[in-house]
């Protein structure tokens, strides 16, 4: 029970995370916001990510990952209740700056207090686990990460009609009551011995994997943000019509995801280097297919394959990070682990805006070389 609560916990913060970007960028078009404004509002949580990953790890590494989740959630649910009000303004109604700082100081709260959950899921599934069963750990964890970015998109897809504000409301009901679940089923574990940093050693069996981590991150975070644009200019749609494709496409890639990661994954039970070397080729040949899809059908079949590369990568990624780090620094490395994905976040966003600017197939461009740049990684911390 205790399992699928922190399971669950992982879960609501994707789905209230993916609601909010499945909706942010065309709500911020739809008052006058540009761009480089939507970009910025997404990066801010990564850039706060990006200082406090290692904190929550460490915290979580020396009191327990109950408090952790808690805090968190609470967090979430704060955010998402903040961003339901703000859509519900119109254009015109409130100064765009004052719009735009609103949203901002919204996902800045996400990110000062939300960056512990998904490191401390992460520790308590290798509290639980032996180490031939890593990947099989990570990959739950991946999963409800997996189906929480499916069920954002869904959630909006299905009550977008009735408002922006709508789909981000029900998100922070689900997380308010996630917290209650928590509260009431999860004890902490026994206090791990106290970690003050990840010793030399430990760091530089890590250090490949979030490197490759940060360039993985870089090519999908580039995408999320300029995915909807994509979508609506590619295809010539208003913005409801954007809203709802560029979700379904969000679906996809995140079903596509889960489904690997729940089931693929699990069966397979294969070598983190070997996940990690499946996930790279087919996010690679995936985001080929991206390129020359000639409509939104084959765009949709496209983003189903980059879901499951993502899916086999993701997977490797951690299983390789938690077998690579101590047993009382599980925490803390996965903390690192998020700060990597985190700082591909900060510039992702803005990389792939500002591309997007000269070419509306520049992200996916990029996404293509920041593949083959991990794939290079990896060649060389082999060798080396």
């Amino acid at each position: 029970m205790a399992t699928t609560v922190v399971l669950l916990a992982v879960f609501v913060l994707m789905m209230g995370n993916a609601a909010v970007l499945a909706t942010v960028g065309l709500f911020g078009r739809a008052i006058g916001l540009g761009e480089i404004e939507v970009g910025a509002i997404i990066a801010s949580s990564a850039l706060l990510f990006f200082l406090t990953s290692s904190w929550w790890g460490r915290l979580a590494d020396r009191k327990g990952r109950r408090p952790v989740l808690l805090a968190g959630l609470a967090g979430a649910a704060l955010s998402l209740l903040l961003f339901a009000g703000l859509f519900t303004l119109e254009k015109g109604e409130v100064d765009v700056f004052a719009a735009f700082a609103a949203l901002l100081g919204a996902r800045i709260l996400y990110g000062v207090l939300c960056g512990g959950v998904q490191p401390a899921g992460i520790a308590y599934m290798a509290d639980i686990t032996a180490a031939s069963d890593r990947s099989t750990g990570a990959a739950m964890v991946g999963a409800a990460v997996g189906l929480g970015s499916m069920a954002g998109p869904a959630l909006v897809a299905l009550l977008i009609g009735r408002g922006f504000a709508i789909p981000i409301l029900v998100a922070c009901v689900l997380t308010s009551l996630t917290i209650l679940a928590v509260a009431a089923v999860l004890r902490d574990q026994p206090r791990a011995p106290e970690v003050l940093a990840v010793g030399t050693s430990t760091l530089g069996k890590v250090t490949p994997y979030l490197a490759v981590a940060f360039a993985i991150h870089l090519a999908f975070a580039a995408l999320q943000a300029t995915n909807a644009f994509y979508v609506q200019d590619l295809l010539g749609l208003d913005t409801m019509a954007a809203v709802q494709r560029a979700s379904l496409i969000s679906m996809t890639f995140a079903a596509s995801s889960f489904a690997v990661q729940a089931f693929a994954i699990r069966l397979f039970k294969a070598p983190p280097a070997t996940l990690l070397w499946i996930g790279l080729i087919v996010c690679l040949l995936a985001t080929a297919g991206c390129l020359m899809a000639p409509g939104f059908g084959w765009l949709l079949a496209a983003f189903g394959l980059l879901g499951a590369g993502f899916a086999w990568a993701q997977s490797g990624l951690m299983a390789g990070a938690s077998l690579a780090s101590r047993g009382d620094s599980q925490g803390q490395v996965a903390g690192r682990l998020q700060a990597a994905m985190a700082a591909a976040w900060i510039v992702g966003p803005l990389i792939g805006a500002a591309i997007y600017e000269v070419s509306i197939k520049g992200p996916l461009a990029l996404a293509a070389g920041a593949m083959m740049l991990a794939m290079l990684g990896l060649v060389v911390s082999r060798r080396s």
